[in-house]
């Protein structure tokens, strides 16, 4: 009996010690610290992560045309199939060019953003008018986002080259940190509700 009780209990600590460790509540916060690690090395090297987004948009673009076309070429007899043809060869077209000179790729893609801020800053300066709660922090935000946008477009290459790099550092870096306090919040309303189950 007494070898029976040894042997069961290395069994026993080893699965007790499987099971936390699995259980482990600190690989919800594993994702948030990965994201903020790739944002400081995005910060660090701005031109890498402009070169990175640039080549992530040409290979979307590519596999969205290829997409595209097969459908177009699927439905060619049907109102639409020509049009989705040349749409599919145009995005796999614009693919490549990105694809082999990814710097110009970067710039034309921050150039882009530039107008989309200001487009979007007029909007939620449209929106912030006519609604009763909220309409402060809206107009600003559509100030600051016409403001980028206007500040993206008077930048030289170098300039709009290096701000994709950071743009993107920073993104990541805030979804690691929001991921980070939002785990943090739910984990400490687990603990919060866990004395009264």
């Amino acid at each position: 009996m007494t070898e029976t009780a040894a042997t069961a209990w290395p069994q026993s600590s080893d699965r007790l010690g499987h099971k936390s460790f699995s259980h482990w509540s600190g690989w919800d916060y594993v994702a948030g610290m990965a994201f903020m690690v790739i944002g400081a090395l995005a910060l660090s090297e701005p031109k890498l992560a402009s070169l990175a987004s640039s080549f992530y948009l040409g290979v979307t673009l590519c596999v969205a045309g290829a997409f595209t076309l097969a459908g177009g070429i699927a439905g060619i007899g049907h109102r639409g199939g020509f049009l989705t043809i040349c749409l599919g060869i145009f995005s796999i077209v614009a693919a490549l060019l990105v694809l082999f000179n990814p710097i110009a790729g970067a710039i034309s893609l921050t150039r882009v953003m530039g107008v989309w801020f200001i487009i979007s800053g007029t909007f939620e300066l449209a929106t912030g008018s006519s609604i009763p709660f909220g309409r402060r922090w809206l107009s600003f935000l559509g100030i600051i986002n016409i403001a980028l946008g206007a500040w993206v477009l008077t930048m030289t290459r170098s300039q709009v080259f290096h701000f994709l790099g950071y743009l993107v550092g920073i993104s990541l870096v805030l979804r690691g940190l929001w991921s980070l306090l939002f785990t943090a919040d739910l984990h400490r309303e687990r603990h919060r509700v866990r004395p009264r189950l």
